[in-house]
């Protein structure tokens, strides 16, 4: 009997349901189903990466090769003498020069490279564009085209008649 005032009462223990207690954790099926369903987006996205990234090089050698041959004409303008664009086509560098006063060629600009696996399509080892004292190309139009090695994906830029640059 308990002393007055107190009141025992019976505690039953708290039992979870099964379904709770099991699942702490995840199955192996389950793990292999995620890992299943990874491997499907990995195997579609990897070609559009691979296209992604062959893309923008052959754009960024688009672009530099385009910025080299404006800065051939503006030099030609700004000197008032020839200045041309030095594509080197084994050696995959670009660079723009004009002629000293002895005759000579001299860098106007630091030489670049272009983006790996991207080539000069053209039949000559070098290509050189050249522009009068007046910013006019000479022997127009010419053009300069790049590709990836490899893949179909080109590049042309073409100096029209008037000295404007076109990148397709």
């Amino acid at each position: 009997m308990a002393p007055s005032g107190i009141r025992l009462e019976r505690v039953t223990a708290v039992r979870m349901p099964r379904t709770l207690r099991s699942a702490s954790g995840f199955t192996l099926i389950e793990m292999l189903l995620v890992a299943a369903i990874g491997m499907v987006i990995a195997a579609i996205a990897l070609p559009n990466l691979l296209t992604m990234n062959r893309t923008y090089r052959l754009s960024t050698a688009g672009v530099m090769v385009s910025t080299k041959v404006h800065q051939a004409r503006t030099n030609a303008l700004k000197r008032n003498r020839p200045a041309w664009v030095v594509v080197d086509g084994a050696a995959g560098t670009v660079r723009v020069q004009t002629a000293d006063a002895g005759g000579a060629a001299v860098d106007i600009t630091p030489v670049e490279f272009i983006p790996q696996g991207v080539t000069f399509a053209t039949g000559a080892a070098t290509t050189t564009l050249t522009f009068d004292a007046m910013g006019r190309p000479v022997n127009p139009p010419q053009t300069i085209q790049l590709r990836i090695v490899g893949s179909g994906l080109t590049r042309t830029i073409t100096v029209t008649s008037t000295g404007r640059v076109t990148v397709t």
